[in-house]
C-alpha cells in the first residue's frame, strides 16, 4: 500500500501532494528536496513539556542559478511543520511544530546538500509568545506593563475562574500577535472566539491574578498552579495538533484504556483484536523508573519584608505558635503551649493557648513537664480524635481519671491541611526535604497565610512523592495485516475496550491516551496509565519502513517552578 505518512514544511515544495517531503521525486527531478525517511524521529508530548522532531532533507542538486532550499529567507523563519498519517486523519496532523534549527552540509557529489532539520512542537511556542499590558507609565504612580485579570479572593464563590482568566490571556494573544507562525500554531478561530481554549473539568474560583510582561507559558503555569492549589489536583495545558490550547485537571485514571493496545508480558496473551476483542501486544524494553530527586515536602516562603510575618494569620499579642510561611506536604507543623490537662477513662483532653490549629486523625506528640496528678500518663505520641479551636482529645494506652488541672508543656502536631494551614497531601514514609522560596509579591499584603498555602498545595500535588515513569517500546509489524487493524507500517493501530464489551479501533498511538499495562513483576497489574510522550521513528524491516513507538506513561512533568513564579521568586 502507499505510504500513509506525509510531511509538510511551510514554504518548501516537495514532490508529493501539498508539497509532501516524504514522497520521493522522479529520478530526473534532481533539484526537488525530499526527506530521508529513516532519519525522521518525532516525540509527541501531552504533558506540557513540549515535543521535538528531527529529520534530514536531501536536495541532490542545487538548482542552477539559485540558492539551496534551506537558505535564510528561502524557507520561512520558524516555519510550521506538520506530520500526517492519513489513516488517522487527513486534516489533523499527528505532530504540529516549527523549525528551530537547520544544519546543512555538502553531499559527496559536490552539487547537492543534506540538511538536518530540528523542530519543536507547538507547546514550545507558548514560551515565544509574550503576554503584556503594552502601556507606558504617563504619571508618577503609573505601573509599566503590569496588568490584572479577574476579581475576588481565591476560593470565594464570586471570584473569577481559571478558565475565564485563560480566556483573558488568549484574548491578548489574539489582539497583540499577528505574525504567521503564531496564527498557524494557535488556531485563530479558537483564540478569537468566546471560548478561546478547550477546557475540561470544573472551573475553579482562583480570583484576581496579577501579571507582568511574561510568556504565555509562564502565565498559564500561574493559573494552573492556583487551580491545583484549590483542588489538590495537578492541572496541565498543551497545544493540540489542531493548534488549540487545551487546559484541565489531571483526572484519576479511567476505568477503560483508549490506546491502540494493551501491553502484556505473557506471550500467550498476545492477540490481534477485533470488533469483539481487545488488541494485546508484547512490548520491548518495559521499565519503571521512580525519581526521588525532585521530592519536596516542606517549603519555607521568605517574604520580601520582615514585617510581612505579621498578617491576619497571626494571633496577637505575642509571637505566633505556628509559622504561616512554612508548609509541609501534609499540613503545617504546629507547636502549641499546653495550659490544662485531664483524662476520663482512656480519653485525654488537652487545652492550649492560643489556638493550636490541629486536626483530627493527625499525629500529635504531647510533652508535659508538670501537671495534675498522673500527668506523665498523658505524654507520648497519639492520634487526635477530636478538636476545638483550643482543645484536642486523644486515646491513651492506659485508663483512669486524671482530674483537670493546670499543666506545663507543649503539644506538637500537623495542621488541618486546609488551604489556610497546609498542603493536605496523604501521609507518606520517609524524611521531609525542604526548599526556600523568596516571595517579593508577598510584601504589603494583609493576608499572606492563605496565599502561601494555596500555592504550596499547587506545588506539593506534584512534588511530594516520587515521580513514576513507565517506559516501553512497540516495534515490528505484519505486512499481511493490512486492515482492522492495519499493521503494514508497524503496530500503529488496534482495538481498545472503551466501555464494557465495546471495542473501538484506535488509529494511532498519541499522548493523552490511557494504556493498560500488565506486568506484575514491575508492580503493574492491569494498571491504566496516562501516556505522556510518544516517540516514533521509522526502522527498515521486511522490505518496508515500519514505525517504532517508544512510549512513556504515567503522568510526569519536569521540575515545577509554578510556586516560585506565582509568588514572585527568582
Amino acid at each position: 500500500m502507499a505510504n500513509p505518512f506525509t510531511l509538510i514544511v511551510a514554504g518548501v515544495t516537495g514532490a508529493g501532494a501539498g508539497g509532501d517531503l516524504l514522497t520521493l521525486p522522479a529520478p530526473a527531478s534532481t533539484t526537488v528536496p525530499y526527506v530521508d525517511l529513516g532519519s525522521l524521529t518525532a516525540t509527541l508530548s501531552g504533558d506540557g513539556d513540549g515535543g521535538q522532531m528531527s529529520f534530514d532533507v536531501i536536495e541532490p542538486k542545487t538548482p542552477s542559478g539559485n540558492l539551496p532550499w534551506w537558505r535564510s529567507g528561502g524557507v520561512y523563519d520558524n516555519a510550521r511543520v506538520q506530520l500526517f498519517d492519513s489513516r488517522y486523519s487527513a486534516t489533523t496532523p499527528i505532530f504540529l511544530g516549527f523549525i528551530t534549527g537547520i544544519n546543512a552540509r555538502l553531499l559527496e557529489n559536490g552539487v547537492g546538500t543534506r540538511c538536518t532539520v530540528s523542530v519543536s512542537d507547538a507547546d514550545a511556542w507558548l514560551q515565544k509568545t509574550i503576554i503584556r499590558n503594552g502601556k507606558t507609565g504617563i504619571r508618577a504612580t503609573s505601573f509599566v506593563d503590569a496588568f490584572t485579570l479577574g476579581t475576588g479572593d481565591p476560593e470565594a464563590t464570586t471570584a473569577t475562574t481559571d478558565q475565564a482568566i485563560i480566556n483573558g490571556l488568549l484574548a491578548r494573544v489574539a489582539a497583540q500577535q499577528t505574525d504567521a507562525t503564531t496564527l498557524q500554531l494557535l488556531n485563530t478561530a479558537i483564540i478569537s472566539g468566546s471560548n478561546r481554549a478547550i477546557f475540561t473539568g470544573t472551573a475553579q474560583n482562583i480570583g484576581k491574578q496579577t501579571f507582568k510582561a511574561t510568556t504565555l507559558a509562564s502565565a498559564l503555569e500561574t493559573v494552573a498552579d492556583a487551580a491545583g492549589g484549590i483542588t489538590d489536583v495537578q492541572y496541565r495545558y498543551w497545544i493540540d495538533n489542531d493548534g488549540r490550547l487545551n487546559y484541565g485537571p489531571k483526572t484519576a485514571a479511567p476505568s477503560f484504556a483508549n490506546a491502540p493496545a494493551e501491553i502484556v508480558t505473557d506471550p500467550a496473551n498476545i492477540q490481534t483484536g477485533s470488533a469483539a476483542s481487545v488488541t494485546r501486544l508484547f512490548a520491548r524494553d518495559l521499565s519503571v523508573n521512580l525519581d526521588h530527586g525532585d521530592i519536596v515536602k516542606g517549603i519555607f516562603v521568605q517574604p520580601d519584608s520582615a514585617y510581612a510575618r505579621y498578617d491576619s494569620n497571626i494571633v496577637f499579642s505575642g509571637a505566633p505558635t505556628n509559622d504561616p510561611y512554612f508548609r509541609t506536604y501534609n499540613g503545617t507543623y504546629f507547636k502549641a503551649t499546653v495550659t490544662t490537662a485531664a483524662r476520663t477513662g482512656t480519653t485525654a483532653t488537652i487545652t492550649t493557648s492560643p489556638a493550636h490549629g490541629f486536626a483530627t486523625a493527625r499525629s500529635v506528640t504531647v510533652a508535659l513537664t508538670s501537671g495534675p496528678t498522673g500527668f506523665a500518663a498523658l505524654n507520648g505520641t497519639f492520634t487526635i480524635t477530636g478538636v476545638t479551636s483550643t482543645t484536642f482529645t486523644y486515646t491513651t494506652g492506659t485508663s483512669g481519671t486524671i482530674t483537670s488541672g493546670a499543666a506545663v508543656g507543649t503539644a506538637s502536631a500537623q495542621g488541618s491541611g486546609t488551604s489556610r494551614t497546609g498542603a493536605g497531601q496523604a501521609t507518606r514514609n520517609g524524611p521531609i526535604p525542604h526548599e526556600v522560596f523568596s516571595a517579593p509579591k508577598l510584601d504589603k499584603k494583609s493576608d499572606r497565610g492563605s496565599l502561601v498555602s494555596l500555592l504550596a498545595r499547587g506545588t506539593m500535588v506534584t512534588r511530594s512523592k516520587p515521580v513514576r515513569t513507565v517506559s516501553f517500546t512497540v516495534a515490528g509489524g505484519n505486512l499481511s495485516q493490512t486492515s482492522n487493524p492495519d499493521w503494514s507500517y508497524g503496530f500503529t493501530q488496534g482495538y481498545a475496550e472503551t466501555a464494557t464489551s465495546t471495542y473501538t479501533l484506535i488509529k494511532a498511538w498519541l499522548p493523552g491516551q490511557y494504556v493498560k499495562v500488565t506486568a506484575p513483576m514491575l508492580d503493574l497489574s492491569s494498571t491504566i496509565l496516562y501516556i505522556a510522550t510518544v516517540t516514533l521513528r521509522f526502522a527498515e524491516g521486511g522490505g518496508t519502513y515500519q514505525v517504532q513507538y517508544e512510549i512513556e506513561a504515567d503522568f510526569r512533568r519536569q521540575y515545577l517552578s509554578g510556586l516560585r513564579g506565582l509568588i514572585g521568586g527568582e
